[in-house]
């Protein structure tokens, strides 16, 4: 087949138009509030699954059905903006990216819950709904009518854009508020406001890409080929530095137009993804400089959900203390060890045995993101891919070298380290935002590419793991889990007080100061890569021995999402938040519902308990284990003074600022309507913010 045949270049560009108009939403919200909307894909899901289920269940026409689902779609992304994003307004733009990370996962709910979608047998039946039904014949290629309707409607679309923010006078006031906020101010220009019709064209946007998408696709959501889309449209947006929507859109197309001919050339192995990548990582190198100026914060690490204040020497040295942290431990230790014996709940059954090896293989990647993102700042959406490198190395050396579990795990830890390295060595150039970009594109890179070649993987198809005579049963592989957990633990905590860990602390807080003082930020930010790649691998190979049958659909690029989001939950600044985070998000459901990892359940605790966390209690489940910790030492401890201990905010006080009830009181300054003083340094630092941020917000320039 030829590949630059004029049927192959038609169909690139016509999915290059999705891209284009994908990117068109990516770009205008970066130049407007400064952060990836990772959202963007999503926001259209619930229009794409209300026009289908009015119009082929309900028996709705398609024209009312179509403004409904449209309007539903912009007035989404009007409630997100106004309940989450205005909330988060006054944070760094990191901690907006990962709240639009939660709010991919939550916007899958509607492609999840069956009852919100039409019956699958009127989707087979009649297709997906269209206003009419037509085709055009070019040569041997035939244009059926939801490709007109693209090639008609999307170029229309980004002309109406254009126009609308050059000749309006809403959309100059949105141009001026993105160029110079301050000076939009003066001007009398509500940055509310324009936030507010920002987000309802990015979610008009987005809601028409998935209608349109629909009939041509089964999904646009982040789970699938719904990271595939993402990746494109943001190598689409890097290509134009995320500031111009015309460069923008037309590389959407001609990324669409190369993964046609590419395809064509090469129609196995997912090739198309390594271009792809190439493309995103070539575009994040060329640019780097432009868009670390374009965030205004280039070096941000994440700010929220620090570490937890040690306590003082003469505090922790107490009999009594020590007794309460080593019996914890000992109690906690001994419960995880015998709870698959435990006839309460089907614990001591294989299939309850086997949901807990999943949870504590999770423990495994939070650990890895403690290291990399707590205390290194790194926001990575790649660790599942290191996961399933882990995994499918096991296969092989234990298949192949007939090599046992002992091993087996540093091995593939090695191989984990090595390809985790490799991702990290763009984070020398690219800081915050842009290095989830590229850690993204590397996960797509994997399960479309790695996972797909026959002399890494083996076969395709699916491979098997042969467990030894000591790992028969799925009690003795969780037990093996177990354990590696608890040597990661340990050896993490031993590296946080080393050197090396005291090193990766400072170049996250304060990467010049870090310099001046000898330290090689470089060296060490990839030597948490190396360390948190090695975990990543060693709970693959946990994940091996459990499944024994998989193959690349286990290692979605979306999974990693999930990981990001259990992290913030626990509180990402310590190895308690580490265990806290998959416990809750994977663990409550193993034990009540016993949900598998990817079901609705873990969704809704995992995305939903992280967009409460991030917004109410930043510091985690960890910061809320250790307020009671000092609590519980108070009592034990009387003679220990109040200030002796310091800890974050209270409970109660932060329940009063969720509600709004607290507007004169110590967490004033975390209200997004109050402003920053110097009486809310204490608070804000328990927060995990910087003082001297907070005391500067006014002045950051970014639309709220």
């Amino acid at each position: 087949m030829n590949a630059f045949a004029p049927d192959v270049l038609i169909l690139g560009a016509i999915q290059g138009l999705t891209y284009g108009a994908l990117a068109l939403g990516l770009v205008l919200l970066f130049r407007a509030q400064r952060f990836v909307n990772f959202a963007q894909a999503n926001l259209g899901a619930i229009s794409s699954v209300l026009l289908a289920k009015l119009t082929l269940d309900e028996g709705w026409p398609y024209w009312p059905s179509l403004a409904v689902a449209l309007a539903s779609g912009t007035a989404l992304a009007v409630i997100l903006e106004r309940t989450i994003i205005r909330r988060l307004a006054r944070s760094s733009r990191l901690v907006l990216m990962v709240a639009s990370i939660f709010l991919a996962q939550l916007l899958l709910i509607p492609r999840i819950v069956k009852s919100w979608n039409a019956k699958p047998g009127d989707i087979v039946n009649k297709g997906y709904p269209v206003p009419f039904h037509a085709h055009v014949e070019i040569g041997s290629l035939v244009l059926n009518a939801p490709d007109l309707i693209t090639i008609a409607v999307v170029p229309l679309l980004a002309l109406g854009l254009a126009a609308f923010l050059r000749l309006t006078a809403y959309g100059q006031a949105i141009r001026a508020a993105a160029d110079n906020l301050e000076a939009a101010r003066l001007a009398g220009i509500s940055v509310q406001r324009m936030s507010l019709l920002v987000w309802s064209i990015v979610g008009l946007l987005s809601a028409v890409t998935a209608v349109l998408n629909a009939p041509r696709s089964s999904v646009l959501v982040l789970g699938g080929s719904g990271a595939s889309i993402l990746v494109r449209a943001l190598a689409a947006g890097l290509i134009a530095r995320m500031t111009s929507l015309p460069i923008a859109f037309a590389a959407g197309v001609g990324i669409g137009v190369i993964e046609s001919i590419t395809f064509a050339m090469s129609p196995q192995g997912g090739t198309v993804e390594l271009v792809v990548f190439l493309i995103v990582m070539g575009a994040l190198l060329l640019r780097a400089g432009e868009l670390s100026r374009a965030t205004r914060d280039p070096n941000a690490a994440i700010s929220f959900g620090d570490e937890p204040p040690a306590l003082p020497a003469v505090i922790a040295r107490n009999p009594r203390v020590r007794a309460l942290r080593y019996g914890s431990v000992t109690v906690s230790a001994a419960v995880a060890i015998v709870l698959p014996l435990l006839p309460m709940a089907g614990f001591n059954t294989n299939a309850k045995a086997f949901l807990l090896t999943g949870v504590v293989t999770v423990c495994l990647v939070g650990i890895s993101l403690c290291i990399l993102t707590g205390w290194g700042g790194q926001v990575s959406l790649g660790q599942y891919a290191l996961v399933g490198i882990g995994a499918f190395a096991a296969v092989r050396l234990a298949n192949l070298a007939h090599l046992p579990p002992a091993l087996v795990l540093p091995l593939a830890g090695i191989l984990g380290a090595v390809a985790a390295v490799l991702v990290g060595l763009p984070a020398v150039r690219i800081q915050g935002l842009f290095l989830a970009v590229a850690s993204l594109a590397f996960g797509v890179l994997a399960n479309g590419f790695l996972f797909q070649q026959q002399r890494i993987v083996g076969d395709v198809g699916g491979v098997f793991l042969e467990r030894p005579s000591y790992l028969t049963s799925d009690r003795s592989v969780y037990w093996l889990g177990l354990a590696l957990v608890f040597l990661a633990c340990v050896i993490t905590a031993n590296f946080r007080r080393s050197a090396p860990g005291r090193m990766l602390i400072a170049v996250k807080d304060n990467d010049r100061a870090a310099r001046s003082h000898g330290v090689s930020a470089t060296l060490t930010r990839l030597s948490a890569f190396a360390f948190s790649g090695f975990m990543c691998a060693c709970a693959g190979v946990v994940f091996a021995y459990s499944y024994q049958r998989f193959n690349s659909t286990n290692f979605l690029p979306d999974t990693s999402f999930a990981m990001v989001t259990m992290t913030i939950i626990g509180g990402q600044g310590s190895i308690v938040g580490a265990i806290l985070g998959p416990l809750f998000v994977y663990g409550i459901p193993v034990v009540f519902y016993g949900a598998e990892p990817n079901s609705l359940v873990p969704l809704i605790t995992g995305a939903g308990g992280g967009l409460i966390m991030l917004m109410f209690f930043p510091r985690g489940l960890a910061g809320l284990a250790f307020d009671v910790r000092d609590v519980i030492i108070r009592r034990l401890v009387p003679d220990a003074r109040e200030d002796r201990i310091r800890t974050g905010p209270s409970i109660r006080d932060l329940i009063r600022v969720a509600l709004g009830r607290d507007t004169d009181g110590p967490l004033a300054a975390t209200s997004p309507e109050a402003p920053a003083s110097p009486s809310a340094e204490p608070v804000a630092e328990h927060l995990g913010r910087n003082p001297r941020q907070l005391a500067s917000v006014g002045a950051e320039g970014d639309l709220a």
